[in-house]
């Protein structure tokens, strides 16, 4: 069984209805004339109803006329939106009546209300996160269409005056609306067609391209006219005879996650512990934001970057992606790998006693595999931890108090225990090169 702890996004489809006038999903424009708002329009007074975790369940958007209204659209998927929500609480508090920040998700009450009551980052942060959001949305993925999240919408004063992904939630940006002034943000584009390669031949290239010898690489800073796309995009263009791999606005270090964690897809992928990392370089600050650095938009612009590749031939992805490390490290002038360290790690093990209470994955049963990526892994409270019972099945789990020792006395009932010990783990290295 494979399990990762990259977040997936769903596509959502509604279901098509008879209008005049309809977008791509079927959807048609909630007031006559206006299938989709833009930047500069004036927003109509749209009635914002199924909204939890607030004082109101209901508001329209002409209760905000003279403020400023923040729209976040984000789902349960998008471990980004979820990692922000402790700072748009704050920021709430913060300016008060001046602004609405308001979480929108086009998923279900029930499911989202059980979200909030349940998930761990949220529940356990201080204070504990509740967000003000609309559930089952319909009328503002309508007016505002997006395809990936975080989407964020801006609206001043009855005007969208800006879309932009999360990072552009700050205080100084609020402020900066609330005075009046004009924002030049970077804007969040969807509509993007990963399938056209960064470099546009012409016809003398062209015919080297039937070369077997064939391929190049693109290496590019922050581009503004391309969304900041998660993953690589990996094409076989069989009319041209090519491989390509596309990277679209990451961070150095995401970018070496990405390739790294592609060499060898099929094995067991676990969070990024900060024990499972070594980034051993003069100048950390370029590879991975954090906010001592300041602005996260002033820290894209100057560290973002894009990277294309392309071979003839059919290449696989893994090899692709092993040709790409190699690429970087040389104009980088950095190393990275995966290379084995010896380091402090909470290990399940088997005990003398048979394993007792399983339970079925598919029918609810917990692999330890999940215990360790969800429970203890991707908290980072504790030593990273590994699986050496190989025991692949389910366990009946009972409630515990939370602790380490509540999780050990629990794993103990089933013939495993859990131990501290140092082992020999694959942690993934960025070194400025020799």
């Amino acid at each position: 069984m494979k399990l990762t702890t990259f977040f997936c996004f769903l596509l959502f489809l509604t279901t098509s209805v008879h209008a005049q006038e309809k977008d791509k999903y079927g959807r048609p424009p909630l007031v006559p004339g206006i299938a989709e708002l833009k930047i500069g329009d004036q927003v109509p007074d749209i009635l914002i109803d199924n909204i939890i975790n607030n004082d109101k369940r209901s508001i329209r958007t002409s209760d905000y006329k003279d403020k400023l209204l923040v729209l976040d659209f984000w789902d349960i998927y998008c471990g980004t939106c979820i990692a922000s929500m402790p700072k748009l609480d704050s920021l709430q508090k913060v300016f008060g009546d001046q602004i609405k920040l308001l979480s929108v998700t086009w998923q279900p009450e029930e499911m989202i209300t059980k979200f909030f009551k349940t998930n761990r980052f949220l529940t356990e942060h201080k204070p504990p996160v509740n967000r003000a959001s609309v559930v089952d949305d319909r009328a503002l993925r309508t007016y505002f269409r997006y395809e990936t999240n975080p989407h964020v919408v801006w609206i001043y004063k009855g005007k969208v005056v800006a879309i932009t992904g999360g990072e552009y939630i700050t205080a100084g940006n609020i402020q900066t609306l609330l005075h009046g002034k004009q924002v030049d943000w970077i804007l969040k584009t969807e509509r993007f067609d990963t399938t056209i390669p960064f470099v546009t031949v012409n016809p003398l290239w062209q015919e080297g391209a039937d070369s077997p010898d064939f391929g190049y690489s693109v290496l590019a800073g922050q581009a503004t006219s391309v969304p900041s796309l998660g993953g690589i995009n990996y094409i076989q263009d069989k009319v041209h005879n090519q491989s390509r791999i596309a990277i679209y606005n990451q961070s150095i270090f995401d970018t070496y996650q990405m390739l790294l964690y592609n060499t060898k897809p099929d094995e067991i992928t676990y969070s990024l512990h900060p024990a499972r990392v070594a980034l051993e370089v003069k100048n950390p600050s370029r590879y991975l934001y954090k906010e001592e650095y300041g602005e996260q938009t002033d820290w894209n612009k100057k560290n973002l970057l894009n990277y294309e590749m392309v071979k003839s031939g059919t290449v696989k992805q893994t090899e692709m992606s092993k040709l790409a490390l190699e690429d970087l490290n040389t104009r980088l002038k950095i190393n990275g790998r995966y290379e084995m360290r010896k380091v402090k790690c909470l290990v399940f093990v088997k005990t003398d006693k048979p394993i007792m209470d399983t339970l079925a994955v598919e029918s609810g049963g917990k692999p330890i595999e999940g215990l360790v990526i969800m429970r203890l892994d991707m908290t980072h409270k504790y030593p990273p931890a590994i699986n050496e019972t190989g025991f692949d099945g389910g366990l009946r789990m009972e409630p515990d108090d939370g602790t380490i020792a509540g999780l050990r006395k629990e794993i103990q009932r089933h013939g495993l225990d859990l131990i501290e010990a140092e082992r020999e783990i694959e942690v993934l290295v960025i070194s400025d090169a020799k």
